[in-house]
């Protein structure tokens, strides 16, 4: 009797190791991304923007209110401005997705830009990550939403 409890608290106990498992790649995938992302907003809100633009992969395209964008535009504004004392705007940002697959990645997310004036826009984003041959993940396409009308932002 006392041999079967024994194997049985040994069993159990395996089955709980079992169930503590380490992350899959995925999951450390999707903690990377979204680091990069708040560094990727840490750096832009500081005027930080050559540090900001490492997010950007070298086949980069976008999307959005002010028409196209890419990663050679991303890189000479970032050589022209590279640091600014005082940025004009700012962002917030609430991720609202990750999904991890392999080496692409999708993010939803939204973002409220708010103006010199204090005026907030917000609006949906997706982006298209790819894992690069360093192992980073960098933006390779993005999409933005409408915005939402302004509205002051406290």
């Amino acid at each position: 009797m006392r041999t079967h409890l024994y194997m049985l608290s040994c069993l159990l106990m395996l089955a709980g190791s079992a169930c503590a498992a380490e992350p899959t790649q995925a999951q450390k995938d999707e903690v990377t991304i979204r680091r990069s992302l708040a560094d990727w907003l840490t750096a832009f809100n500081s005027g930080d923007y050559a540090k900001a633009a490492r997010v950007w992969a070298p086949d980069m395209q976008g999307w959005g209110d002010e028409g196209e964008d890419s990663y050679q535009r991303e890189m000479d504004s970032a050589r022209k401005t590279p640091k600014l004392a005082n940025p004009q705007y700012r962002y917030q940002l609430k991720i609202d997705e990750v999904m991890v697959s392999g080496d692409m990645a999708v993010v939803h997310d939204t973002w409220t830009e708010i103006g010199p004036t204090g005026k907030a826009r917000t609006f949906g984003s997706f982006e298209v990550w790819r894992r690069q041959a360093d192992k980073s993940w960098k933006i390779s396409r993005w999409i933005d939403g409408a915005a939402t009308p302004d509205s002051s932002v406290k």
